[in-house]
């Protein structure tokens, strides 16, 4: 087969799975491994890791590797036709699926994937953990089925992955609007015994990790801060200073508003609305 008629059936997949395609797919377009070894040669493709390729005109993102790998782990099926779970597939996970969530530092030394069988993976950049997954615990990323934020820090915490890390991710995810306390909370529980904290609680284990970064869950609660606001700084200093801002310098309103705040967001009504029932009682009885 001429290259430039191999080459452009390729773009049947290269044009829909980030510009690469496995030997598998290339075979039953009729392209053999000769003829990609010659459009190798004459770098019209190059060879992204064993059994997959890429078109050298296709721009590589900052999740090349992951998607090489996730086309290899099923290379017959071509990616638009493989659903999230794939049961022959595998999803993003652990410290890759951080890596791609843009959370943390955690070293990625392996491209890490779930799977929901055992796999021979014989690539020793590639650790692949069976586990099962549900709907909710994927997320797509441009196309990649990765772990969501919070199955990713329960996956970390199973690992016992150092507790100040999955700190700084937990901080970042909640910034970012990718976590919600209340479920974070209800999510790590079963991990908190191995990490010091009351056997399922969930909440106590959240207050240690964070503890290790200088924060706890009231400085979590206000996610958003203010613009020009200093990254790092415990974000109940803001709700203080905009009640200041407010003329509300009552330290025991400010503390209250904080705790109704941390409540509110862990989905502890009525903790909220005791916290709440500070501030609204004395002024109820300064009225009278």
């Amino acid at each position: 087969m001429e290259m430039d008629q191999a080459f452009e059936l390729l773009g049947t997949f290269t044009s829909e799975q980030w510009g690469m395609v496995t030997t598998r797919q290339a075979k039953k377009l009729g392209v053999d491994d000769v003829t990609l070894h010659r459009l190798t040669s004459a770098r019209f493709l190059e060879r992204v890791r064993r059994g997959v390729y890429a078109a050298t005109s296709a721009s590589a993102d900052a999740a090349r590797e992951e998607q090489a790998v996730w086309l290899a782990l099923n290379p017959t099926v071509p990616s638009w036709e493989r659903p999230a779970i794939d049961p022959d597939g595998g999803v993003v996970s652990h410290q890759s699926a951080a890596r791609l969530h843009g959370l943390g530092e955690l070293l990625n030394s392996r491209l890490t994937f779930t799977v929901p069988k055992r796999r021979d993976v014989r690539d020793p950049d590639v650790w692949t953990k069976k586990a099962v997954l549900a709907d909710s615990d994927v997320v797509v990323l441009d196309g990649l089925p990765v772990t969501t934020v919070l199955r990713t820090v329960c996956d970390l915490l199973d690992q016992h992955i150092d507790g100040s890390h999955i700190a700084t991710i937990i901080r970042e995810g909640v910034e970012a609007g990718k976590l919600q306390l209340d479920q974070l909370a209800e999510g790590i529980a079963p991990y908190a015994r191995r990490y010091g904290a009351r056997p399922h609680d969930g909440e106590h284990l959240l207050e240690n990790l964070l503890s290790q970064i200088g924060l706890s869950i009231s400085d979590l609660a206000v996610r958003r801060l203010p613009p020009g606001a200093a990254a790092g700084l415990p974000r109940t200093r803001f709700l203080r200073d905009a009640l200041s801002a407010a003329g509300i310098d009552d330290p025991a309103v400010t503390d209250a508003l904080v705790a109704f705040q941390a409540a509110s967001s862990l989905g502890r009504r009525r903790d909220a609305l005791a916290a709440l029932n500070q501030v609204i009682a004395p002024a109820e009885e300064a009225e009278s």
